[in-house]
Parts: C-alpha cells; structure tokens; sequence
C-alpha cells in the first residue's frame, strides 16, 4: 500500500468558512480562531446579520426608547434613527471583535460549489474559497403569505416594519406568537390603538399560563385589542391619491359574528423561513424541509458531516443567545471533537411590555408530568424597590419540587424580568434548593429580593 504524502493531502484556503454573521457564525468563527484556525465569514450585507440589522436589536432598541418617555408621546421615527445609531456601534463592536481574533471577513453572497467550495459573488466579481469544515448560519426572514400584499406603505412584515415613515393611529397586528406580541407592546405605548390577532385561541401557549394571564391584562390596560379565535377573512388595501395605499381594511369573524375595521398600517407576524435558495445547497449534497429548515445532530452536523449549522436556520429555539452557544459548539466538534452539550436549561426573554422571563418547567408542565410541587411567589408590590420603580404590578414565581425541595422553574413578568430570571438559573444548573434562598442575603432594595420573599412562601406551604 503506498503512503499517502503531506502533498497529496487537499489544500484548503481556509480551516472553517461560515456563512452568515448573526450571532451563530460570529461565535462559531471566534471560537474556531481562538483554537489556531484561519477562518473566513461571508457575509451578504452588514456584519451582524438580521440580528443586528432587523431582528433581536432593533426592535428591542425601539422598545426601549418607547420606555424612556410617557406613553403617548413618543416620536417613532425619532426612535428608529436612535435604533440606527445603535445598530452602527454594534456593528463596530462585531467588527473589532472578529479583527481581533484575525478572522478574515468578505461582503458577498456566498453559495456551495461542492460541499467544500464555497463561491462568493459580489458586484459581479466571483471568487471561490476552500476549507475542509464549514458553518451554515444564514438565519431566517419573515414569512409572508400569499393573501398579503406587502408594499411598504401600509402592509409591513417584522423586516420592512422597521423603514416605517409614518406614525400609524390604528394598527392591526396579525399573528399573536413572541413577535407579534412584542412588537403591539411597543407601538401600544406609543399612543397607536393596537389590535393583534390570531387565529389560535391561546397566546404565548409555550409560557407560563398565569404569567400570560398577567400580561393580557397589562395590554389591555395599555390599549391594545385583542381578537384570539377569531378568524380574517381579508385584508384590502385602499388606494389614496398619490396611487399608494393609505387604509387596509380588515374583516374577520367570531363564530357570528362579522365585524370590518380599518387601519393605517397592518404588520403580519406569521412564522420565519430558513434563508436557503441562494446557498445552492443541493450542490453540497443536502436539502432543507418545508419550512426551509436545515436537520442537524447534537452536534450541529448536517447530513454532511463536515457541514455544520447553527442559529435560526435549524429551527427552535430561534434564540440569539442560543444561536451563538451553538456556534460555539459546532467549532468546537468541528476541531477538537468535544461533543456539543447544550444545557437542559436555558432562559427565554420576551420583550413585550411588560417584559417576561421564564426558565425551566412551568406550573402546567409539572402537573402534566405528574411532579408534587409548590409555587413560591413575590410580588413587586411587596418591595421597597418595586415602588420606587413604580412597578407594583410585576411578580416572580417559583416552581419547587415538594419533595426534593429543589428549584425546577422561575417566571418572572415586570421589571427587569429578563435580568432577574438569571440567578435562578444559575441557582437550578447547581441544584439549589428553596433553602439557599432563605439562608442568603440579597441587596436591599432591589428587585433581586423576590427570590428570598418567594422562597419564603414556598417553604411555608412545604
């Protein structure tokens, strides 16, 4: 048998290309660089991806700029030059970032030749780049069905919302999931009358039913209409003079019930598709499913198993903060064959107003698996720093395990929720127990305090 030479070996321009820039590929990128690699991220427009220019920034950016000043009074397109500017820093943040760990960053859209080759087009000048691993993290974009006409002017997905150049009265929200119901919070407070719909009759059905049950009631205090279990029937647009649509009229039903409402802007929330056409997958021996989803293993291997994918394009969790673990854990196999360990438990943020934080089960989840369990609860009302925050409405909710009396959920709705939610998470990823929570001292005041009065609660019914 002849021994096979260094020379024969192939030669590769690169160890890891990553396509894409959100959270995932930068991750994956500085991981593999710090582990020695030489590295290329392609990416088709600005650094950051959706993420930074359209997604998880953005809209929280707007919501809390919406924050800072009294309801009603807000200035939108004052806040999304505001929400520019921080997304140009950002920017800059990434960009030092990855120069840093000296990975190689091109402007193009970047396609499989062979599924080690990957092609990047830019302004009609083509270029071809090797390496022996590569990471898919293109993300996803809205979905926009068919019944809407999107044009910018009055039908908006959760993308284009973002270029508004007027101030709607009346806006119409379709589709109540995490985007939907952030982004009526957020107009809602700037004095728009909001109605979000959707066709199921439950919202947020993944969190935690009394913490949804609480914020449904803040959203109508704060204007916003809803209408879950009805079903549309249309959306027309209305031409205005200048040929331009300035009115979307909106008929839906409940049972028989027929009800027409006009408004200035409609914005369609329905569901993300996998950014895949152009990547020309098929070339590279794989294929994505109906929802233009790519199908991993537990260790972000594709089909092809020196392809890996991470973030949005994989499906749920759909999480920045997700995408960019998994990042990291795809460069880390990819290089020294450690196996990815995604941990059991990890937070979910929801940046309504008011903001929603959960890890771990929820009270439904425990009673379907049959778990003895208690809840612990503390209300802002009941702290000094709830009131100075003008926050007594928010509350923190414990799941405890009646008979290891140990941590298993935390939910938290109101202030800094999505703050808060971390120290039980770290308290369950150790194990703790209600005690440690009695048995320890917290700031006062502070917000931080609910754990100790929850815990309390929960030890009395213990």
């Amino acid at each position: 048998m002849t021994a096979v030479t260094d020379s024969a070996k192939p030669q590769y321009d690169f160890d890891l290309i990553v396509i894409g820039s959100g959270p995932g590929g930068q991750r994956a990128a500085v991981q593999a660089a710090k582990l020695g690699k030489k590295v290329l991220v392609v990416e088709k427009d600005k650094l950051g991806g959706s993420c930074l220019q359209l997604g998880t920034i953005p809209s929280k950016a707007l919501r809390e700029s919406a924050l800072m000043v009294n309801p009603g009074e807000l200035s939108l397109l004052g806040v999304m030059e505001r929400t520019k500017r921080i997304i140009a820093e950002e920017r800059t943040v990434i960009h030092n970032s990855l120069d840093r760990n000296d990975v190689t960053m091109i402007t193009g859209t970047g396609s499989f030749l062979d599924s080690h080759t990957v092609v990047v087009e830019n302004d009609g000048a083509v270029t071809k780049y090797s390496a022996p691993y590569i990471v898919i993290a293109t993300g996803t974009r809205p979905r926009r069905p068919s019944e809407f006409d999107f044009d910018g002017f009055t039908i908006f997905d959760s993308d284009t919302v973002l270029e508004m150049k007027f101030q709607p009265r009346t806006l119409l929200v379709v589709g109540a999931g995490v985007i939907g119901a952030e982004y009526a919070s957020i107009f809602a407070r700037t004095g728009c009358r909001v109605t979000l719909y959707d066709a199921r009759p439950d919202l947020l059905k993944s969190i935690d039913q009394e913490i949804v049950a609480a914020l449904v009631k803040q959203m109508k205090k704060n204007g916003v209409q809803l209408r879950l279990g009805w079903k549309l029937h249309s959306v027309e647009t209305v031409p205005g003079e200048t040929g331009r649509a300035w009115r979307a009229d909106a008929t839906y039903t409940y049972d028989d019930e027929v009800l027409t409402e006009k408004f200035d802007a409609v914005l369609v929330c329905q569901g993300r598709t996998g950014n895949y056409e152009k990547l020309k997958v098929e070339k590279a021996g794989l294929k994505v499913d109906e929802r233009g989803s790519l199908k991993v293993n537990k260790n972000y291997q594709t089909d092809v198993k020196h392809i890996y994918a991470v973030g949005d394009i994989i499906g749920a969790p759909a999480l920045a903060a997700s995408s960019a673990e998994q990042g990291r854990l795809a460069a880390l196999h990819a290089f020294s064959g450690k196996e990815a360990k995604f941990p059991d438990t990890f937070p979910y943020g929801i940046y309504t107003i008011p903001e929603i934080s959960t890890v771990g089960m929820q009270e439904e989840e425990a009673k379907a698996k049959g778990i003895r369990y208690v809840v612990g609860k503390a209300t802002y009302s009941e702290l000094a720093r709830g009131k100075m925050v003008e926050d007594e409405f928010g509350f923190l909710k414990l799941i405890v395990h009646a008979a290891t009396k140990r941590l298993i959920g935390v939910h938290v709705i109101g202030t800094g929720a999505t703050e808060l939610v971390h120290i039980g998470q770290v308290a369950m990823a150790f194990g703790a127990t209600v005690d440690f929570f009695v048995d320890n001292v917290f700031n006062y005041p502070t917000l931080a305090e609910a754990y100790k009065v929850a815990a309390y609660n929960a030890k009395n019914q213990l």
